[in-house]
């Protein structure tokens, strides 16, 4: 028998179970499966995020609030450029010695970059800001990890995911949200690559072309979850265009 909750009560549950939440995940043979290289100055880039909501007793969060310009309510530890998969391999070890360590989670681009074009990026990023800004010195940091999007990227990094800010089995407006999206995905014909489950027990899939036309009504429909309030990055489930993928965490989360 499915429980219909409304809006109020589904965000509460939904609240409870995040906070205590701790799954592990580990992607690293996903990710694997999902790298292409075209060309060598392709690279995926990798980093380890210390995230303030999973932390929220950190002792530095007061002076990133005050200082950190760049921080985007996490602490940036320790990144990679991966050229390889072999690469990938290499840091495996590395990478979740540093996680579990930190109470971090690591992520990896879902598309490939151009080494030359995001070193050209970082030199333009840095020129806007005065001296002693601490974007300046955490720019091999921020680029590399930035979402492209809009019409300039249109036929680049075709790769997204829908992140569904849901735990399984819920069911709302007389959805179950996991369920429906999928059957949603098959009803407009767009193909998927992966999915998996998040930390805090939220599920990623990963689509394959951002340009595949049926989107643009899929897209649409997924208002249904939120009784058809678009809620954009707020939504119950919502698009993330050449976003991060988690490649590797344990951490005990405190939100999605």
């Amino acid at each position: 028998m499915n429980i219909i909750f409304d809006e109020k009560t589904f965000k509460y549950i939904c609240e409870s179970i995040i906070c205590e939440a701790q799954n592990l995940v580990d992607n690293f043979a996903r990710v694997e499966n999902l790298m292409e290289f075209n060309s060598p100055d392709d690279f995926y880039f990798v980093q380890i995020i210390r995230r303030y909501k999973d932390n929220p007793d950190d002792n530095e969060k007061a002076i990133g609030i005050q200082n950190g310009t760049y921080h985007g309510g996490a602490w940036y530890l320790k990144s990679w450029r991966i050229h390889s998969v072999e690469e990938l391999r290499a840091i495996k070890n590395d990478v979740i010695q540093e996680c579990n360590k930190n109470n971090a989670r690591a992520y990896i681009s879902l598309n490939s970059r151009s080494e030359t074009e995001t070193n050209n990026y970082i030199k333009l990023y840095i020129s806007k800001f005065a001296p002693g800004d601490a974007r300046i010195a955490h720019a091999d940091d921020i680029v590399p990890g930035q979402a492209k999007t809009g019409p300039a990227w249109r036929d680049t990094r075709l790769r997204l995911f829908l992140d569904v800010d849901c735990p399984k089995d819920q069911t709302i407006y007389g959805y179950n949200i996991w369920d429906e999206t999928r059957e949603m995905l098959k009803k407009y014909n767009i193909r998927v690559l992966d999915e998996y489950e998040t930390p805090s027990g939220g599920l990623h899939i990963i689509l394959a072309n951002k340009n595949n036309r049926n989107l643009i009504p899929f897209k649409k429909e997924l208002m249904k979850f939120d009784n058809w309030v678009d809620k954009h990055l707020q939504a119950t489930v919502h698009p993330n265009e050449d976003g991060k993928i988690i490649l590797y965490s344990n951490v005990k989360t405190k939100g999605y």
